[in-house]
């Protein structure tokens, strides 16, 4: 089911407006009609084969039916190719328009605090991929012919058709029993799955912890009852599966077996030739085939349906916030206007109506004690959490309901915990974006990382994700690199000065000082404010429950 009025379901009525999308299932579906037709056909041109040709023994006969069969043959393969290719391409279409989304909302997802791994999301986007490039709903199409096989066989002789059709209904019949009694259980697993291996990747990204003081055992060990856990309910989902699948393919051959049975009855009787009885198991087969391997693909149509449904709760959870318009006429420099945040299952807001105005070419300090809500304060002002009231806004334009694409050039920001990703450290410095060395060199220099750069073995090429060997506060300059790419317009800094040693430091506030120079709105959270003194306009005291007060500070010292 898709929701109306959510993400899944503008994507989903995107797809099926877009003309290559609903062409690609039009001509599938055609090509499996055609598909089907031919399949009738080698039916019939067996039965002229045993009744015609056979009695006749005509050679010629024969060879007519045999090219007639063989061309009916190959233009089926052919067919069957070029519906196989097209919907591939069109899985992979599908791909790439959810992918990015799909990722996206993984990571809004994560910001509010989930603990499902983000390649969740890009897994079940693949799992949907699979399903659309596979055979599975060719099978689909293929049931087209299930009507017009029995219509034939309804012209061979009523029997023929009752019989098939009652393996037909069973069969179906065996789908739904497998569908309503495996649905909650593949679920419940693989949901669980997810969280347990969620957990699991967290634990698992402090190794050195782990390994240095001998937790890793302790961790698998409280890790092992909740995946036995999953994996009962999943083998449990595969036991009742065997058993339906066994029950259709028996079904499957029934149909067959019977109808061949049901026509030497028939022909014992004078009312159905030889020919028919070959002729009549054919197309029985061709009517309970597609319907057969429908069920027998439970695996794929469980999981992809699972799949489906977990983006759209995803899409649904955290969706893109819808992107306002920038007040042309909105108050320069970050503007917090009683903004107030609780967190999820908390009765007592974290922060509690802060109204704070950070002006272009100014520096703000934020202080208070651990757990008063400095840095959820930071998340708060770049947009990165949406306020259960007021607003954040940075040159009138609100920082929660913006394209990140758009407001991320004009923002830097340095969290408390300096993420670099797989790359060289240039590349981390720009962002990522196009090459621009000489911009990124710049960074460095301002955040007083050129230098350190310089020494690393292969400079500015060398590795920066976590297979590099960087140290924390080599990380952490090329962060504030990072954070000062591009001369933002707004400067958010974590704990800056954080692990780094005196010189280090120093650099960093110089660096923060250059950037306020240069017209950046600084919001700066620090447990040192000794390091500050004397260059900082404001401080925004933040205490527990919510509590707050802005002192602005006493004139500057020079320099």
């Amino acid at each position: 089911m898709i929701i109306p009025g959510t993400r899944a379901a503008g994507v989903a009525e995107a797809l099926r407006r877009a003309p290559a999308f609903s062409g690609v299932l039009a001509t599938a579906l055609g090509l499996s009609v055609a598909r089907q037709a031919l399949a009738l056909a080698t039916p019939l041109l067996t039965m002229h084969v045993f009744d015609s040709a056979a009695e006749s023994a005509s050679l010629d006969t024969l060879a007519v039916l045999t090219v007639a069969f063989v061309v009916a043959l190959l233009m089926s393969a052919v067919m069957r190719a070029v519906r196989a290719a097209l919907m591939s391409a069109m899985a992979d279409d599908l791909s790439r328009r959810l992918s990015l989304d799909a990722l996206q909302a993984a990571v809004r997802s994560a910001l509010a605090g989930s603990r499902k791994p983000g390649l969740a999301a890009l897994q079940d986007t693949a799992e949907l991929r699979r399903f659309l490039g596979g055979g599975t709903l060719a099978d689909l199409f293929d049931m087209v012919a299930v009507p017009i096989v029995l219509t034939v066989l309804w012209m061979l002789h009523p029997v023929y058709a009752v019989v098939t059709a009652a393996c037909c209904a069973l069969i179906g019949l065996l789908g739904l029993v497998l569908d309503r009694t495996t649905r909650g259980m593949v679920r419940s697993a693989s949901d669980r799955q997810l969280q347990t291996m969620g957990e699991l990747q967290g634990r698992l990204r402090q190794a050195d912890m782990l390994e240095g003081l001998g937790m890793l055992a302790a961790v698998v060990r409280r890790w092992q009852p909740a995946q036995a856990t999953a994996l009962r309910e999943a083998d449990h989902a595969q036991a009742r599966a065997r058993a339906v699948r066994g029950l259709t393919e028996f079904a499957a051959y029934a149909a067959q077996g019977l109808t061949v049975v049901v026509g030497v009855v028939l022909a014992l009787g004078d009312q159905a030739s030889p020919g028919s009885i070959v002729a009549a198991m054919m197309l029985a087969g061709t009517a309970v085939q597609p319907m057969a391997r429908v069920v027998l693909a439970w695996r794929e149509w469980a999981y992809s349906a699972l799949a489906w449904r977990r983006l759209q709760e995803l899409f649904v959870d955290h969706a893109a916030p819808e992107p306002l318009p920038a007040d042309p006429d909105g108050v320069e420099g970050l503007w917090l206007r009683e903004v107030a945040w609780t967190p999820p299952g908390a009765t007592r807001p974290v922060i509690g109506g802060v109204s704070l105005h950070c002006a272009p070419g100014s520096l703000t300090l934020v202080v208070g004690s651990n757990g008063a809500g400095k840095s959820t304060l930071l998340r708060l002002a770049l947009g990165l959490l949406k306020p259960e009231a007021g607003q954040v806004t940075l040159d009138g334009q609100d920082t929660h309901h913006v394209d990140r694409e758009e407001i991320g050039p004009r923002i830097g920001y340095l969290p408390q915990d300096v993420q670099l990703l797989d790359g060289s450290v240039l590349d981390n410095i720009a962002r990522f974006g196009p090459r621009a060395a000489e911009t990124a060199v710049d960074a460095a220099r301002l955040a007083g990382a050129h230098d350190m750069i310089g020494r690393l073995p292969q400079g500015y090429a060398a590795e920066a994700g976590p297979s590099g060997t960087l140290s924390q506060g080599q990380r952490r300059m090329i962060g504030l690199a990072r954070a000062l790419h591009g001369a933002p317009r707004l400067l958010v800094l974590d704990e800056p000065e954080a692990g780094l040693d005196r010189p280090g430091r120093d650099a960093a506030r110089a660096a923060v000082l250059a950037a306020r120079g240069a017209g950046a709105a600084c919001l700066v959270v620090s447990h040192d404010p000794a390091l500050w003194e004397g260059q900082v306009d404001q401080v925004l005291h933040l205490e527990k429950r919510g509590g707050w007060s802005v002192t602005v500070a006493a004139p500057m010292a020079d320099g």
